[in-house]
């Protein structure tokens, strides 16, 4: 079975590209070879989405549909300030983080502070 945030994020990747709401069933029946899990695992994963207020569902005949409630940036910016929370420690998280970047990446993040 994948593990949780990469579930999610498989998930979450399926619903913003599919570009309207999806049943779980449709979101499993798009899942690669890699991701094959079962109907219910895709259903209480989306649950959750839901009441972590990152999934919205309406009702779709005899099912519920999902849609992402923030776009693809929103969601990890979200997703690294939990991480950043979990660490304890963020000056040593972002440290550490910032080493593996690459001189763009650093050039984007000076850039992103500068317009702050």
């Amino acid at each position: 079975m994948a593990k949780k945030p990469v579930l999610e994020m498989k998930i979450m990747d399926i619903l913003w590209d599919a570009g309207t709401g999806l049943t779980p069933g449709e979101v499993r029946d798009r899942m690669g070879v890699e991701h094959q899990v079962a109907y219910t695992t895709v259903m209480t994963v989306m649950v959750r989405l839901l009441k972590k207020g990152r999934l919205a569902r309406t009702r779709r005949g005899r099912a519920y549909s999902y849609e992402p409630t923030e776009n693809r940036a929103e969601y990890v910016a979200r997703r690294m300030e939990e991480l950043l929370h979990a660490a304890g420690d963020r000056s040593t998280a972002l440290a550490r983080f910032l080493e593996n970047l690459s001189a763009s990446e650093r050039h984007d993040v000076r850039r992103a502070l500068d317009e702050q």
